[in-house]
C-alpha cells in the first residue's frame, strides 16, 4: 500500500494531520510520501515550514501566476515523480487552476492508482467559467474527503456522485490543547499590554489578509461604543499595514504579530472569538479553548462547527450591525459566554475530534484501496 499526498504549502496546522495519518499508514503496514513545493513563501502571514514534517517528504518546483483573481500553477517535476513510484492512492488539493493536477487525473488509469481530493470546498471565484471547468474536473477523482458539509455540496453539485464523497470534519489535534485558567491567562496578558487591563476582549487569531474582513471589527466596535471593549488582533499578513494605517490612532486594539508558540493564552484570556471573514481552524482552536465563537461562513466549516445560539453565533449577513449585535451580547453577558464555550468544547473534543477525523480519512483511504484491488 503506497499512499502519496501533494500539498503544495505545509503549513504548521498541517504538522499533526500528515504526522498523524503517515504513524497510521505506517502501522498498517503501508508507505506515506508527501511531495510539496521546496520554496521560500514570501507572503507574510502564510508562511510555510522549511523542514520536513514526515520521513518521506520530496520536493518540485511550485510555478504560481496570477491571472486576474485565478491562480495558475503547475507542480513542476511531480509527475515524473509519480510516474516513477506509481502510488495506490494520490490524495492533492483539488485545485483545478494546477495544470499537473489534470495531468495526474489523466495518468491515473495508466498508473493503476485512485485519485482522491482533500477538498476545502470553497470558490474564490464563482460563475459560469468556474463551473464549467469544475464539472470537467471534480468528476476526474474517485473520492472527495470533505472537509465539511458544505464542501461535500460543492464536490456533489460539479459531479461528485453522494458516495464518492466523505466528510472528515478536517480539524486541529485538540489532545495537545489544554484550556488554562482564565484569569491566570488574562493577568500574563496584562503584564505584557498594560493596556489590556479591565478590558473585555474580543480575539481573532490568523492571517492578516484583506479577505478576513476584519475592517467590520472596528465598524462594529463603533456601533459599540463599548469602553470596555478591546480588539486584539494575533497574525501577520499583507493587511495589517493597511489597518495600522487606517486605525492607528485608535485606543481600542492591538495587534501583536505573528504568534505561534504560546498562541493559547490568548484564547484563554479572551472574551469571544470573531471570524468576520474567511478561514477556519481558527474556530476550531478558540472552542478547544472554551471560548465562544462569533463567525460568518468562513471557509464553509462555520456552518458544522458553530451551533447558533449553543456555541456561538453564526452571522447570517455581512451587516455591521449583526457583528455588533452579536459581540454585544457575549460581551455583556459572561455567563452565556462561558456557557457556549463549555459546549464548544464538548463538541470540539466528540465527534469532531482529531482522532475521529483521522478516523474517517484512513477509512476512506482503506475504501479506495478495496475498491482498487476488488
Amino acid at each position: 500500500m503506497k499512499i502519496a499526498f501533494v500539498f503544495d504549502y505545509v503549513m504548521h496546522y498541517h504538522r499533526p494531520t500528515l504526522q498523524a495519518i503517515e504513524a497510521r499508514i505506517k502501522a498498517l503496514g503501508g508507505e506515506f510520501t508527501l511531495y510539496t513545493a521546496k520554496h521560500e513563501l514570501a507572503a507574510a502571514g502564510r508562511t510555510p515550514l522549511s523542514q520536513a514534517v514526515v520521513r518521506d517528504q520530496r520536493y518540485y518546483r511550485l510555478f504560481e501566476k496570477y491571472v486576474g483573481g485565478y491562480a495558475l500553477r503547475n507542480q513542476q517535476g511531480l509527475i515524473e515523480q509519480l510516474d516513477k513510484q506509481r502510488p495506490d492512492i494520490i490524495v492533492t488539493m483539488c485545485h483545478s487552476g494546477t495544470w499537473s493536477e489534470w495531468q495526474i487525473a489523466m495518468h491515473k488509469r495508466k498508473w493503476g492508482c485512485k485519485l482522491v481530493s482533500w477538498q476545502c470546498g470553497y470558490e474564490y471565484n464563482p460563475g459560469l467559467i468556474k463551473r464549467t471547468i469544475l464539472g470537467a474536473f471534480i468528476p476526474r477523482f474517485d473520492l472527495h474527503l470533505c472537509y465539511h458539509s458544505n464542501a461535500q455540496r460543492y464536490s456533489v453539485a460539479h459531479g461528485a456522485r453522494p458516495e464518492q464523497t466523505i466528510v472528515m470534519h478536517n480539524t486541529i489535534d485538540e489532545g495537545a490543547i489544554v484550556a488554562g485558567d482564565k484569569a491566570q491567562a488574562r493577568e500574563a496578558l496584562v503584564a505584557q499590554y498594560p493596556q489590556l487591563a479591565g478590558k473585555r476582549i474580543v480575539l481573532y487569531v490568523g492571517a492578516v489578509l484583506e479577505e478576513k474582513n476584519l475592517d467590520r471589527v472596528f465598524a462594529a466596535l463603533d456601533q459599540l461604543n463599548d469602553p470596555a471593549a478591546m480588539f486584539v488582533l494575533v497574525g501577520d499578513g499583507a493587511y495589517l499595514e493597511v489597518l495600522k494605517q487606517r486605525y492607528g490612532a485608535r485606543s481600542d486594539w492591538l495587534a501583536t504579530g505573528r504568534v505561534v508558540e504560546g498562541v493559547g493564552r490568548y484564547f484563554d484570556a479572551a472574551d469571544v472569538f470573531v471570524l468576520p471573514g474567511t478561514g477556519g481552524l481558527a474556530i476550531n482552536e478558540a472552542m478547544a479553548h472554551r471560548l465562544a465563537v462569533v463567525s460568518g461562513y468562513a471557509d464553509g466549516s462555520a456552518d458544522d462547527l458553530v451551533q447558533d445560539g449553543v456555541t456561538g453565533f453564526r452571522l447570517r449577513s455581512d451587516e455591521v450591525g449583526e457583528l455588533a449585535q452579536r459581540l454585544g451580547q457575549l460581551l455583556g453577558d459572561p455567563a452565556l459566554a462561558r456557557v457556549f464555550g463549555e459546549a464548544g468544547e464538548r463538541r470540539i473534543r466528540g465527534d469532531l475530534s482529531f482522532q475521529c477525523f483521522i478516523d474517517r480519512v484512513i477509512s476512506g483511504l482503506l475504501g479506495q484501496l478495496a475498491q482498487a484491488r476488488a
